[in-house]
């Protein structure tokens, strides 16, 4: 777990609650001072900030928003008085995840730390799990992707089908990276406004447009001391592909209505399923920024050319969804796995890894079986298949009965099916 640093200007009321956490289990640290906390930040691995809303001439709102602006993405809890209520409500409006009455020593707040931490950490190994494939255009993947990881100064350029898992290379590269400590920033391009894509990557100042209210930090900002990921890079608007080049060769970045330039300290990794040269020859995409993007290559293969890894890599997905959704499926049946196999899959992994979630909510046994899952293949059940199906349900329906004293109402009611279905199973398996 890493450290949860308070912020707190009385230090009795500081070294008290620092000394509570470590208490309870929790590797925690105090500061006195917004400058303190800055310093501490900088230097230290942090899980989640606790902070006093009053901190002198100070307080914790200048704190979260400066550390937005450097690009932290970890838990933000507001302490405060009855007297300070209104401005932490205000706070949580800013991004902190929630304000915590004083004294905070109680088993409630423990109990919001230890799920922020959880929720953290849950996340963080997701993002961070890597299937090892199989494949041979799956393993030159990987291999190029723990090549290229350790050479900072260099942009990926990832390009593959919808679907086949651009962003996921993207994370792993950030993964085995210098910057696998600082933050991860995704960015669909194809889902930026024209008009506002400028403002979102460099951000803004207050009144630099019609309707910007107050300073925002872009991307850019976000990303600071981490990885910048764009996707589907070739939607970018000829005007901002100009900026984004600036940025990328001065290192230096100036927001929308901004007077002074600010450091990019950034890894860009873009990605696209775009013919970008074509796009070059229609006028529609900068070829010095194509260079400057693709320093380094990366080709996605489909996963039809990496038949070997569809199997290992839906029970990858599968042990995702059971612990999401709570459940213990153990596999799937063999029926399953042939459809898996002669399905075409045009959505890619990610079609896959929605196939499996959702079969994973339907699933009412230990298996997954071809009941569970909707696609277009024509996959006979096997003879033992049938037999199993049909004997869970007489297993099933004789439980049903059992449950209700009998009741064939209330045991169709139980089972979901009208009384006539109810009553054709029963004359098929001799139960009537």
């Amino acid at each position: 777990m890493k450290t949860i640093l308070v912020v707190e200007d009385d230090r009795i009321y500081a070294r008290t609650t620092a000394n509570w956490l470590v208490k309870n289990g929790m590797d925690t640290r105090y500061v006195l001072s917004v400058d303190a906390a800055k310093e501490f930040l900088s230097m230290h691995e942090t899980g989640l900030v606790l902070s006093d809303f009053c901190l002198g001439e100070s307080n914790g709102v200048e704190l979260l928003e400066w550390m937005r602006a450097q690009g932290y993405r970890i838990p933000f809890l507001i302490m405060t008085g009855y007297g300070d209520i209104p401005g932490a409500v205000e706070a949580v409006k800013k991004g902190a995840d929630n304000y915590l009455p004083k004294p905070v020593q109680t088993e409630k707040v423990l109990g919001i730390i230890r799920e922020l931490l959880g929720r953290r950490e849950k996340k963080a190994r997701s993002e961070q799990a890597f299937y090892v494939c199989k494949s041979p255009p799956a393993v030159k993947l990987q291999e190029l992707v723990r090549v290229v990881a350790p050479a900072d100064s260099m942009s990926v350029l990832i390009r593959g089908a919808s679907g086949t898992g651009k962003e996921w290379v993207a994370r792993h590269i950030h993964s085995f990276s210098a910057r696998s400590g600082a933050p991860f920033v995704a960015v669909d391009c194809g889902a930026l406004p024209r008009d506002l894509a400028t403002s979102e990557l460099f951000g803004h100042k207050k009144g630099s447009f019609t309707g910007a209210a107050e300073d925002k930090a872009g991307m850019f900002a976000t990303a600071n001391h981490g990885t910048l990921f764009l996707d589907e890079v070739g939607n970018l608007s000829m005007e901002t592909q100009v900026l984004l080049l600036r940025a990328l060769q001065e290192k230096r970045y100036r927001p929308l209505g901004g007077k002074e330039e600010i450091r990019a300290d950034i890894r860009l990794l873009a990605a696209t399923n775009e013919n970008l040269e074509k796009a070059i020859s229609e006028g529609r995409f900068r070829e010095d920024l194509f260079h400057r993007l693709n320093e380094f290559p990366v080709h996605v293969p489909q996963l039809t050319d990496c038949g070997e890894d569809i199997l290992p890599l839906a029970g990858f997905f599968l042990s995702f969804a059971n612990e999401e959704l709570e459940k213990g499926i153990k596999g799937f049946d063999r029926d399953v796995s042939k459809a898996f196999k002669v399905y075409s899959w045009p959505g890619n992994i990610r079609e896959l890894k929605s196939v499996v979630r959702r079969a994973c909510v339907l699933a009412k046994e230990d298996w997954i079986t071809l009941n569970d899952i909707t696609l277009p293949v024509d996959v006979k059940p096997s003879d033992g298949y049938r037999q199993n199906m049909e004997r869970t349900e007489q297993e099933t329906i004789v439980k049903a009965l059992e449950t209700t004293g009998n009741d064939r109402k209330a045991a169709a009611r139980l089972l979901g099916m009208g009384r006539s279905t109810l009553y054709l199973k029963l004359k098929k398996y001799g139960l009537i």
